[in-house]
């Protein structure tokens, strides 16, 4: 049975070029440590300092400015440290942040604001809701902050439904009243267009396997301006902000699929575009099918469809698709397989009951065609004719409840 793969927001199939890249570091004179003093480690280096150049220059930033990590939840906690660190010398103890952030950024968040956290903790935190469609307002944004903000963090495009948010405008109100700004595009790197100078961000994070590259690999770029804080300490690497041996290949790879992506950026948008269009109207057909998130094109990512399927619970939904050779999720790979009630939904007044339906589809221009989401859309309606049948649905409840207010102080009702 061939297996159609609709996952692409958990991880991407690592390209040829990446690969071509990583063995050629692997087979050939870079293999050595690049912090070592000869000539096999200056080859190293040179590839290393070749691989940051090419990062940066898709990006619109300096060098300089990119930092390697092992993944985007590294990335993550280290720009939060650096917004926290520049707080506790400017006095300046509050962050924002959206309520809909991953994982990463909000556990950090958690840390900052308990009394043993890093930099003396007991950091007041923000977050700020989005609307029934996952976008987050600059007015709301706008309105939690205060004289004492020293953060601002808003993802650059949210995993699970795939809404884009303002993030320059975000970024230009919360420079203009002292305050840095990070924004996580793990999600939106080689989906979107990216120009971090121009911009103006602080801090920008990003994930390789988001995009064809290898697992393991993150950036963080941090602007010229900031000094980003250390989150790994020991060596002097990455200019002695993040130690550890570099990853030679790790970064040679990355480089190569970013080349590509960016490459193929317009073509590619163009092709998952028309294949989600093909699926959702496919999906309209299906009883009891919700699409969630921005239907504007310019206001979503366009392989992220997430839907829900009335009384439909996806624990059950997922494994019978799974036998059936469809691939997706109920949500972000980071919860380490557990189904958790999603954060996200709930931020958007989603009610428990109608979360339990969610399911997302992310579609790749790579690793998806036409007969790919064809399938998937008749095993979808397959799956829940036969649930239906069977009398395994769940009890019907409102599909959006009252979403409290936004400006939720953390701790409150925001997770």
């Amino acid at each position: 049975m061939t297996i159609i793969y609709l996952d692409n927001a958990a991880t991407t199939r690592t390209s040829a070029a990446a690969l071509d890249a990583m063995r050629e570091v692997y087979a050939g004179d870079a293999f050595a440590n690049p912090a070592s003093q000869h000539a096999a480690g200056d080859a190293a280096l040179r590839v290393l300092e070749s691989s940051r150049r090419r990062i940066a220059e898709r990006l619109h930033a300096r060098p300089s400015e990119v930092e390697f990590t092992s993944c985007g939840s590294e990335a993550n906690n280290q720009a939060l440290l650096t917004g926290a660190a520049y707080g506790a010398r400017e006095d300046r103890r509050h962050i924002v942040a959206s309520a809909i952030e991953h994982p990463s950024v909000l556990r950090m968040l958690e840390l900052l604001a308990s009394p043993d956290g890093p930099y003396g903790g007991n950091f007041e935190v923000t977050l700020v809701k989005p609307d029934a469609n996952g976008l987050v307002s600059v007015a709301d944004v706008k309105a939690a902050m205060r004289p004492d903000t020293c953060l601002v963090s808003l993802m650059y495009a949210n995993n699970e439904v795939g809404a884009v948010q303002p993030v320059r405008d975000v970024c230009r109100m919360a420079r203009k009243r002292g305050a840095l700004f990070h924004t996580d595009a793990v999600q939106a790197t080689g989906h979107l267009p990216i120009d971090f100078t121009r911009d103006g961000f602080d801090l920008l994070t990003l994930s390789a396997h988001k995009f064809h590259g290898p697992r393991g690999m993150g950036a963080l770029v941090c602007s010229h301006r900031v000094v980003p804080a250390s989150l790994v300490l020991g060596g002097a690497q990455e200019r002695g902000h993040r130690a550890g041996t570099s990853n030679v290949a790790g970064a040679a790879g990355m480089a190569a699929a970013l080349d590509e992506a960016c490459d193929r950026l317009e073509a590619n948008t163009s092709q998952v575009e028309a294949l989600r269009t093909r699926f959702v109207r496919q999906l309209a057909s299906i009883e009891g099918v919700h699409v969630l998130g921005p239907t504007e094109p310019s206001l979503r990512l366009p392989g992220i469809v997430a839907i829900t399927l009335d009384g439909i619970d996806h624990q059950r939904s997922l494994v019978l698709l799974d036998e059936l050779g469809v691939c997706l999720s109920a949500g972000s790979a980071c919860a380490a397989g557990a189904l958790e009630e999603s954060h996200v939904l709930a931020a958007m007044g989603i009610s428990p009951e109608v979360g339990r339906t969610y399911l997302r589809v992310s579609l790749d221009a790579e690793e998806n065609d036409e007969a790919a989401v064809d399938r998937a859309a008749e095993a979808i309606a397959s799956v829940a004719a036969r649930l239906r049948k069977q009398g395994e649905t769940l009890t019907a409840q409102p599909h959006v409840s009252a979403n409290p207010p936004s400006g939720t102080p953390m701790g409150g009702d925001a997770r």
